[in-house]
């Protein structure tokens, strides 16, 4: 997958429409939410840069330390990636639960996940633009502008926002300086974070989509069943955005079938919330097809 960031974008978004097919299509997903919004304009994106550039400025000047010495810009992929679609959401769940995604309360707040959405197996709201700025509109639960990973980094002019809020005890959150963007994991209400391997835009976006969104799989870190193999790779990625070996990576990992996600989100935590007299009254297929699955 060494191609230019424009092929690459649209690439990615051609293969999105097939798996949300594939959700929607699937005998044991009950409810699928695709948002995907108008592509970002070059005004918002200048817009959002600016506003990143003026507060690296004020940071550093608290700091006392040296300012960036050009402006900000988007690095390319992502910028690419907002042309097409200014943020993007995906939530889905099993026949497992019985709730019902609540579409109405997407009307006029982006999508973030709360305590309630915990039972669901896929989920990822990628902020939109004006979002990574400045998240301050979004309904996100802590800060991470004022822990210790974001404060040492702004020592030396680098934002770190939120990015995804997949999660309402877990989230990603996007490093903002000229370069390549990092991404780390938040634990504990946006308490603390850890970059527990190398992760940048194109990786992270990638692993979402070949785990189905899966929470389980992008909490406090990219599940890996290699790591000793896998972390290297990665790490040579972010270097060289070179992702030529990112897709047999992915392909060769564990939960990149909806099955096995299903089966995951139901082992780590989805018992806890699934009524079993409701699973009692499921299709005989369907209980059948859960039973290879998960031990009810």
């Amino acid at each position: 997958m060494s191609i230019k960031p424009k092929e690459w974008a649209e690439s990615y978004f051609s293969r999105l429409k097939n798996t949300i097919e594939a959700l929607q299509n699937h005998d044991l997903v009950k409810s699928v939410e695709f948002l995907q919004s108008p592509g970002a304009t070059e005004q918002q994106i200048a817009e959002a840069e600016a506003k990143i550039y003026a507060e690296q400025i004020e940071v550093t000047e608290n700091h006392d330390t040296e300012a960036p010495q050009e402006p900000f810009i988007f690095n390319e992929y992502l910028r690419e990636f907002y042309k097409i679609s200014n943020g993007l959401h995906i939530s889905w769940h099993s026949v497992i639960f019985q709730e019902e995604e609540k579409e109405e309360s997407y009307k006029s707040n982006f999508p973030i996940a709360k305590d309630e959405d915990d039972f669901k197996e896929g989920w990822i709201s990628i902020l939109p633009i004006e979002g990574l700025a400045n998240p301050i509109n979004f309904d996100l639960s802590g800060d991470p502008r004022y822990t210790t990973w974001a404060e040492d980094l702004d020592k030396s002019g680098v934002l770190f926002n939120y990015f995804d809020g997949f999660n309402f005890y877990y989230d990603a959150c996007i490093t903002l300086s000229n370069g390549n963007p990092s991404i780390a994991f938040g634990d504990d209400y946006s308490a603390s974070y850890d970059a527990p391997h190398a992760c940048d835009f194109v990786i992270y976006m990638e692993y979402a989509l070949s785990t189905f969104f899966s929470v389980e799989c992008r909490s406090k870190g990219l599940y890996f069943s290699s790591q000793h193999e896998v972390y290297p790779e990665l790490e040579n990625m972010v270097e060289t955005q070179d992702y030529s070996k990112l897709e047999s990576l992915l392909k060769d990992n564990q939960h990149t079938d909806i099955d096995s996600v299903i089966a995951l989100g139901y082992e780590e935590k989805g018992c806890e919330y699934a009524d079993e007299d409701y699973m009692e009254k499921l299709p005989e297929a369907i209980r059948k097809r859960l039973n290879t699955l998960i031990e009810v």
